[in-house]
């Protein structure tokens, strides 16, 4: 018998380490987002900006998913890291049931470069996502983690008309996947207004967004985002501030027929 019920994430967790964005060389305290996730108790969790060290050590995706014991985990790395040295960010999935088919898929990059506030150089490091399914039993839960650029740092916005192609490798793998309705999405837009981005996927009958004009950012704005196709139920949001710098965001969503 599948769950009716599920409680479904999605956390950019910088690598592990709390405070502001962009440290160099911190020191990750996975054991503290492992108690925000015992107490949320997610059945599936995208991650983005979790530390894969390329097999030198356990990756904090297998870390979180041993310490709290998913069953399945999947890792996928996706540049180097801009917090610490010989380690690459990855996106994550944790979950209960089994995952079937992730794949990942890498956004065109314009190789943008700019100059920090403290006057480092920046550079735009690749991002994607990464599309699959959750089996649930007798259903599939179609999933999809993605991370887009912070285009704001570099003084253009993912609206521009160079990121039609990034927006519409979005749209079309959130279709691909939700043809019946049993899927979800969790994005780290860095983007407030996601229908800016996926206003074709967001149409009736397709998804809706679980967190309209909610900050997930200490900073007060939104860049995080819940997407739900249009057999679940929207039962309950949480976007709970935490020590890292974005909160962690959560749904409680019924099965159509549930």
């Amino acid at each position: 018998m599948w769950p009716k019920r599920l409680k479904l994430a999605t956390w950019n967790m910088g690598g592990g380490i709390l405070g502001e964005s962009h440290q160099r060389n911190g020191t990750p305290s996975l054991d503290y987002y492992a108690a925000i996730l015992k107490e949320h108790l997610p059945d599936v969790v995208c991650l983005q900006e979790a530390h894969d060290y390329h097999g030198r050590e356990e990756g904090q995706v297998e870390y979180l998913a041993k310490c709290l014991d998913y069953p399945y985990s999947a890792s996928f790395p996706t540049s180097e890291s801009h917090l610490i040295d010989n380690a690459s960010l990855a996106l994550g999935i944790l979950s209960r049931f089994p995952i079937r088919d992730a794949t990942y898929g890498k956004f065109p990059n314009p190789r943008l470069e700019t100059v920090s506030p403290h006057g480092e150089s920046w550079k735009l490091h690749d991002k994607g996502y990464v599309v699959g399914s959750v089996d649930l039993g007798d259903r599939t839960l179609g999933l999809l983690n993605a991370h887009c650029f912070p285009l704001q740092y570099f003084g253009v916005s993912p609206t521009d008309p160079m990121f039609e192609r990034m927006r519409g490798m979005l749209t079309d793998a959130l279709v691909a996947i939700g043809d019946a309705g049993m899927s979800f999405a969790g994005i780290d837009a860095n983007h407030d207004r996601i229908g800016e981005l996926l206003g074709e996927a967001l149409r009736p009958g397709r998804y809706a967004s679980a967190f309209e004009g909610t900050p997930t950012t200490p900073e007060g704005v939104q860049k995080d985002h819940i997407l739900y196709g249009h057999a679940l139920r929207l039962l309950t949001t949480t976007a709970a501030a935490t020590e890292s710098d974005h909160f962690f965001c959560q749904v409680s969503v019924l099965a159509d027929g549930g």
